[in-house]
């Protein structure tokens, strides 16, 4: 009897993407708060969405002046329904970068 062994980890991705510039404050920004299992979008949460809300409420806390705009599911209308399987594709991203001024993202299963 022959054991074969395989590792479940993914090889490694052959480029780096560097990180956003840093916002100098938060100081009455706008925020997108993407998570990717809404109940709108007929998915079971599985705490993404709670994740971004809790995300929200320290930054609102922190920044009186703070605005958010929400992403995922199906909250606007005549845009994807974005979850698990819809991602969010280059079109949609440039039009979310027109909106917010930066993104807190959660996935969950």
């Amino acid at each position: 009897m022959k054991l074969r062994i395989m590792s479940p980890a993914a090889d490694r991705a052959g480029h780096k993407v560097l990180p956003a510039p840093r916002l100098g404050s938060l100081e009455g920004k706008t925020i997108g708060l993407y998570n990717n299992n809404t109940k709108e979008a007929g998915g079971i949460t599985g705490g993404a969405d709670i994740a971004v809300e809790r995300v929200a409420e320290h930054l609102r806390r922190r920044y009186p002046g703070i605005k958010f705009e929400r992403y995922g599911g199906n909250v606007r209308p005549g845009r994807p329904a974005l979850g698990r399987t819809v991602h969010i594709d280059a079109e949609e991203a440039a039009r979310i970068a027109l909106e917010v001024d930066a993104v807190v993202g959660a996935t969950a299963h």
